[in-house]
């Protein structure tokens, strides 16, 4: 592997760790709950970053005071707050930080396109049988096998242990599996948390893949190797 391909590699895997991080928080942070905000901060401060820890501070300040709340001087531990307002507030500033991170690598731009432009256009409407993509041998995605192979991306997301090393991917694939399922369903919600397509690809390929190799039913849902392959190939074309 060359330079540039070292290089690359560790872009995609710093995105995908901010991916994982940005989508678990902004869930917990939906769902109110108090416990699982401070477990998701925690882990989002985990990302191993270069000063990812005083961005954080900065922002959260900044959401303070944009709230007309006067920070204190120096940062306070997560566990420490009982407010809940100035919890979802340092929740605010992470998810702030978080997405700063994401932008500045940027890899939509290049990557991800022709996906990109298929999904999100603002005033199309998906039917089951249209053809979202086409192999060189004439192979064919349509909406219903998408919407099939998110369905049972979330079955097996939904099934992993917490225990389990890959359960923090799983976790946080669910809800971008989920956002795309509602922009086929023509129920989408313009969030960047929805259109996490490295973080969707990356669990197909390493998760979803190898669980159906023999399989021809699962969870209710018909899923072959083939969409699986598709459905890849689909999010990875330029």
């Amino acid at each position: 592997m060359n330079a540039i391909s070292i290089l690359e590699q560790q872009r995609a895997d710093e995105v995908l760790r901010l991916e994982i991080a940005y989508s678990n928080l902004y869930r917990a942070y939906i769902s109110g709950n108090r416990e699982e905000m401070i477990a998701k901060y925690v882990a989002a401060g985990n990302v191993n970053l270069p000063h990812f820890t005083d961005s954080i501070y900065l922002n959260t300040k900044q959401t303070m005071l944009s709230n007309g709340i006067i920070p204190d001087v120096l940062p306070t531990s997560i566990y420490e707050i009982k407010d809940d307002t100035l919890l979802r507030m340092n929740i605010q500033g992470c998810l702030k930080t978080l997405h700063e991170e994401l932008s500045r690598r940027n890899i939509y731009s290049t990557q991800y396109t022709y996906a990109q432009s298929v999904l999100y256009r603002s005033t199309h409407t998906f039917q089951q049988e249209e053809v979202l993509y086409q192999n060189e041998q004439g192979r064919q995605l349509k909406v219903a096998d998408l919407l099939a192979v998110s369905k049972y991306a979330v079955s097996i997301a939904e099934a992993i242990d917490p225990s389990n090393e890959e359960y923090a991917r799983a976790n946080a694939a669910i809800t971008v599996f989920q956002g795309i399922d509602a922009v086929l369903n023509n129920k989408p919600e313009d969030k960047p948390i929805n259109k996490m397509l490295h973080l969707a690809t990356s669990f197909i390929s390493s998760v979803v893949k190898s669980s159906i190799k023999d399989d021809e039913v699962k969870r209710g849902v018909t899923i072959t190797a083939i969409m699986v392959d598709l459905a890849i190939d689909f999010f990875c074309r330029k």
